[in-house]
């Protein structure tokens, strides 16, 4: 973007620039005609010089030192109207040509104030000379030193405003670009909390460990945290680190903070000052730390605070949004985690189970909250004996015929054990130059449809769409795998962009548009779903995986049901 601003602004400089020294050569021609054509041959090779450039700068791939160029073309014509004084007797237009020249290189965009203002003053010193030494009165030579002088000011001034554009312009798209950098971290980052947390039972584990994924996203120098769960109006901190919190004697949360976040349930910031002496002993506040309070709830209880400082620059918007977010869908993974816990504690909720093909089988069972570590195998058809006291007596009759017309179950790979395979096939790919493609699924509603109806019609409606797309992969190449509680994986090897992703289509239109019966009615579901696949820039199997990852949460911050590509 710079250096097309740059080509342009030049190009347009240069095109004033021949304008002018054609102006001035008509000039000369007509008012000394050939008697001292010195200043004229040399405007008309100023204006030469600046149509050569304007086509170098219009036309080039290349700026080719365009600033330089500038210069030097400006100089040649500055020192031309000097000569002209010299070798001419001096007319007013020659203090107008120079003026007009001095403005024109002090409102080059792309040359520094600091060089164009010296390069006019020092000239305007020499036009000065120039003019003494052909016996002009000292009256003109004071007249005519205030008007450059003006000029060279003016011209500065205008070399203040292009700077101060292009640095203002140069700190934009720094700053969007830094932006747009913490965007992607801040959603990759949302990604991996499902993996990194889901599991944990214990609040304060999982409040230690937000630490490390507020870290790739906000940048911060100390922390603290604390678990409000059986503490005072006045809590203590279960862990700090860093020297900015390390040194502090007071108390860390007041009751004032505490109810900012209750109320507001956002990250507040604020600059914190220490008083110490100054002179003759008078106190005075010194600035210590900029500090952010992020509060952490479950629903609308106040669970805990994580506090971070820093002394470089202040928390802007997105840190705090950010933190929130991450603190939210950490609470979110927590209550699914402690949820499921409770779900397979309790023993009076009927766990879905896998029916064997006979008799003599043995029944393994399992449930959809389960951890991934084990390989889980699905059928849209199997559910263990209902609880009378839990299912109406009048679908009893269904589930039976259902369970007698289970067909055969699917295996669909934990993610440890699809990734190892996945990994070889990648390497296979890369070195081969065979296309590979991944989607990553997520079915959209499973949590509140487990939440509604139970675990087992949840589970029903999953296993379904696992059916339907285990129907419709390559069995002997693709690899279906577990991909966090609501979804899956399918590598798809010898496999592009553009036949996965109408793959994608596919499945998602025909899930959209599907119906399952289960014992408590017709359910429906949607997919969202990210594509990727390997290209020279991937690098290896884990960035390809996270440019799918990052597709289906644009796919999800899309409004879901949907299908997204990252390049």
């Amino acid at each position: 973007m710079q250096e097309t601003r740059g080509r342009s602004s030049s190009a347009f400089a240069f095109g004033a620039l021949l304008l002018l020294c054609i102006a001035y050569a008509y000039l000369e021609s007509r008012a000394f005609g050939h008697e001292v054509a010195i200043p004229m041959y040399g405007y008309i090779l100023a204006a030469v010089a600046a149509f050569a450039n304007l086509l170098l700068s219009r036309f080039s791939p290349e700026l080719y030192y365009h600033n330089l160029r500038l210069i030097g073309n400006g100089v040649l014509a500055l020192v031309t109207v000097i000569a002209a004084v010299f070798l001419q007797k001096y007319s007013a237009y020659h203090a107008i040509e120079f003026i007009l020249l001095a403005i024109w290189l002090g409102s080059l965009k792309s040359v520094r104030l600091v060089i164009t203002f010296s390069i006019n003053a020092l000239l305007a010193i020499v036009f000065i000379v120039a003019m003494y030494a052909t016996d002009i009165s000292g009256f003109w030579i004071s007249l005519v030193a205030v008007l450059l002088g003006a000029a060279v000011l003016l011209g500065g001034y205008i070399g203040y405003l292009t700077e101060r554009a292009r640095r203002m312009l140069f700190l934009e798209t720094e700053i969007n670009k830094s932006m747009t950098n913490r965007q992607e971290l801040w959603a990759f980052t949302l990604i991996d909390l499902d993996m990194a947390l889901s599991g944990i039972l214990d609040f304060k584990e999982l409040i230690a460990l937000l630490k490390k994924h507020l870290e790739p996203v906000i940048e911060f120098d100390s922390y603290i945290l604390t678990s409000l769960e059986g503490q005072g109006p006045k809590p203590v901190a279960d862990k700090v680190e860093g020297e900015l919190f390390e040194n502090d004697e007071k108390t860390f949360w007041s009751e004032d903070l505490l109810g900012k976040l209750t109320q507001t349930r956002q990250a507040t910031t604020s600059a914190e000052h220490e008083t110490v002496k100054g002179f003759l002993g008078m106190e005075k506040q010194r600035f210590t730390s900029y500090r952010l309070d992020v509060p952490v709830f479950n629903d609308s209880r106040l669970m805990g605070v994580i506090s971070l400082r820093r002394d470089s620059t202040p928390f802007d918007d997105l840190d705090m949004i950010a933190s929130v977010s991450i603190a939210a869908q950490a609470m979110l993974i927590f209550k699914r985690s402690t949820r499921g816990s409770a779900m397979v504690l309790d023993q009076t909720v009927p766990d879905p189970v896998i029916r064997p093909k006979k008799s003599e089988d043995v029944t393994s069972t399992t449930t959809l909250s389960s951890s991934e570590s084990k390989d889980m195998e699905v059928t849209d058809h199997s559910f263990a004996e209902p609880d009378q006291t839990l299912v109406p007596k009048d679908v009893m009759n269904t589930l039976k015929k259902e369970e007698e017309s289970a067909k055969k179950t699917i295996t669909l790979m934990s993610r440890e054990n699809a990734d190892k395979i996945a990994v070889d096939r990648y390497r296979t790919a890369a070195v081969e130059g065979e296309p590979l493609s991944i989607l990553i699924i997520e079915v959209d509603g499973l949590s509140k449809l487990r939440e509604q109806d139970g675990d087992q019609v949840a589970y029903k409606v999953f296993a379904a769409i696992v059916k339907f797309i285990f129907t419709k992969v390559d069995k002997e190449k693709d690899i279906l795998g577990r991909y966090g509680q609501n979804g899956l994986s399918v590598l798809m090897p010898k496999i592009d962009m553009n036949a996965a992703e109408k793959f994608a289509e596919m499945i998602r239109q025909f899930v959209a548009n599907a119906r399952y019966k289960t014992a408590y009615g017709e359910k429906s579901a949607t997919l969202s779903i990210g594509v990727a696949a390997i290209t020279d820039d991937t690098g290896d199997y884990g960035s390809m995986v996270k440019r799918a990852d990052m597709a289906l949460f644009v796919a999800k911050k899309n409004g879901r049901n949907c299908v997204k590509v990252r390049l």
